[in-house]
């Protein structure tokens, strides 16, 4: 898990997000094992942290998506559940700004009009915790998330 998340934040704080072609070969390798073992329910014990419940969201989320998974939308249903329950037991809170956007981003990609409300008043419960360095990315998602409620 560890290891996933420091291949996941290393590319997502490059500034561009997460894209395949930046990822090489064994790294795609390595998350398209990862996923599997996570459909399989291999990897349920993540769940029980909040860094290993966010692993499993972007596994189910962004990673399957990158990686062009024929379960995808199956995947973002997980992840979706994952990040609501993880939420109402309060581990969304105990990570770190980019950590919690990265957390919540099955509500930001949801069509359910609930998730996205649900999404801007964690963000803005966010705004308070968020140190001046990162608040104009704060800003950033907060601007994006609000417009997806328009």
């Amino acid at each position: 898990m560890e290891q996933f998340l420091k291949q996941w934040f290393t590319e997502y704080e490059k500034g561009e997000g997460v894209e395949a072609k930046s990822l090489s070969a064994q790294t795609q390798s390595e998350w398209s094992s990862l996923l599997e073992k996570a459909k399989q329910g291999k990897l349920n014990d993540w769940q029980r942290t909040p860094p290993g419940r966010m692993s499993l969201i972007l596994l189910m989320g962004p990673v399957a998506h990158l990686l062009a998974d024929t379960d995808v939308h199956a995947l973002h249903a997980k992840a979706r559940e994952l990040c609501l329950k993880g939420v109402d037991m309060g581990f969304d809170t105990q990570l770190d700004p980019v950590q919690r956007r990265c957390f919540y981003d099955p509500l930001f990609y949801s069509t359910i009009a609930e998730d996205r409300q649900l999404l801007i008043r964690l963000l803005e419960g966010m705004q308070s915790q968020v140190e001046p360095p990162e608040k104009p990315v704060w800003s950033n998602w907060y601007a994006q998330a609000s417009s997806l409620n328009a």
